[in-house]
């Protein structure tokens, strides 16, 4: 399985994790692609999930340790494009990226890989575990293999997480994260030995955007009552 994977050119918890655990598991990628960090005008939500402060390491850093080829650009640009049709690659794997255009996919043999840190199609876009609380929805991750539509394309695996009555907003975030690591490394042993045939396109479902000011103030309210509803120890 020849596997490139997307990126970010700076320290993130989500592409160093992806990268050693590609490795550990013997997935070596052929290539990283790394897009420079972006300025972003979206609303942002108030309440942070995620911790700060994490001892990473420059991703350029780890694919030299590997021997990984590494390319700085915009995933969606031209180049990436070419570099994608060079290296003859079968898999993409999404380890930091925008939204990607179809340029950019199109030409894996199997696809692109992508873990979202919900349950697919009830939970798509943005603050995922924030609006899974507020919706009473579970909370886990879905691998997919993407397509222009945000977060559909077509289903490869799903599961849900744990939940336990003394969790935080941060306990989700981080048992979600590793969720996803575990269900990149599963999810790449499926495809590498089924046909993309086989899998079911993923539906509609909802999106939800940044979780705004006047929804999420109720949020830390909602999470007594969303623990107690979901956990089972």
């Amino acid at each position: 399985m020849r596997i490139g994977v997307f990126a970010y050119n700076f320290e993130h918890w989500k592409t160093q994790a992806g990268i050693h655990n590609l490795m550990l598991a013997g997935y070596k990628p052929e290539v990283i692609f790394a897009a420079d960090w972006k300025q972003l005008t979206a609303y942002r939500s108030k309440i942070r999930t995620a911790p700060c402060d994490l001892y990473l390491n420059h991703p350029k850093t780890i694919a030299a340790l590997y021997d990984i080829d590494y390319h700085v650009a915009p995933h969606n640009s031209p180049a990436v494009a070419s570099l994608i049709k060079e290296y003859d690659l079968d898999l993409g794997v999404v380890l930091g990226a925008r939204i990607l255009k179809p340029a950019s996919f199109v030409n894996f043999r199997k696809g692109v890989l992508n873990m979202h840190p919900g349950i697919l199609p009830f939970n798509r876009g943005l603050d995922n575990i924030k609006w899974a609380i507020m919706k009473s929805l579970p909370q886990g991750v879905t691998t997919h293999l993407i397509d222009e539509k945000i977060d559909r394309g077509l289903l490869v695996e799903s599961e849900t997480i744990q939940i336990y009555k003394d969790d935080t907003i941060m306990d989700l975030q981080i048992r979600v994260q590793n969720l996803e690591q575990k269900k990149m490394i599963s999810s790449i042993a499926l495809l590498a030995n089924i046909q993309i045939e086989q899998l079911s396109p993923l539906q509609k479902g909802a999106y939800h955007n940044a979780m705004p000011p006047d929804v999420e103030k109720h949020l830390i309210q909602y999470m007594e009552q969303y623990t107690k509803k979901w956990s089972n120890k």
